[in-house]
């Protein structure tokens, strides 16, 4: 099987695009196997990463909400808002804003925008007083 058609064969099972095909098969002597089984083993990493930097950006609301007088949250990465949303359940308590599909979006937008450091948590207080907190995703054994 020539070099194209196991590339072929990698980005149809994998949905990888043609670059990280042709990695995975450079990395692995061209092995399509071994290269289905690196791509699957970087992808498991990576949404357990993702699963755990959106984790902890969701304990980081969940305590701001729980510590009260919170009338909306902005997870920004430098000047730009990434998302933004009113806090205005604190009736439902935590365990019901566990569950909330508004946190569940924000979970997931979470997860997404976890691919990258250095995120900020704007905090808005009744009053227009404005809390800041530095969110530090990076994982020390990458660095």
């Amino acid at each position: 099987m020539d070099e194209l058609a196991k590339i072929d064969l990698l980005r149809e099972r994998t949905g990888v695009g043609y670059k990280e095909a042709k990695e995975a098969l450079d990395r692995v002597g061209g092995d399509v196997v071994q290269a289905l089984i690196l791509i699957e083993e970087e992808r498991t990493n990576l949404d357990e990463d993702l699963q755990r930097k959106g984790k902890k950006i969701m304990a980081e609301v969940k305590a701001l909400i729980k510590k009260g007088n919170v009338n909306k949250i902005k997870l920004k990465k430098g000047d730009k808002t990434v998302f933004e949303f009113p806090v205005n359940i604190g009736v439902l308590g935590i365990a019901g804003a566990a569950v909330s599909s508004t946190f569940a979006l924000v979970a997931a937008l979470g997860t997404v925008a976890a691919l990258a450091n250095n995120y900020t948590l704007e905090i808005e207080r009744p009053g227009g007083e404005v809390e800041t907190k530095e969110i530090i995703l990076y994982d020390e054994k990458y660095e």
